[in-house]
């Protein structure tokens, strides 16, 4: 293999070895808390 060929493979699995952590944490912090819907309301007491 070539040179300029590994060190293409290197800056692109290092970017890549970089990019997945960051983007499961920023995943992660945008994800939302809480309950997804909205609590359901009675219309009619229950028989």
């Amino acid at each position: 293999m070539r040179r300029r060929h590994r060190d293409a493979h290197r800056v692109i699995w290092l970017v890549l070895a970089g990019l997945l952590p960051a983007v499961v944490l920023l995943s992660l912090a945008l994800r939302p808390i809480g309950p997804t819907e909205a609590p359901q309301i009675q219309l009619a007491p229950p028989k």
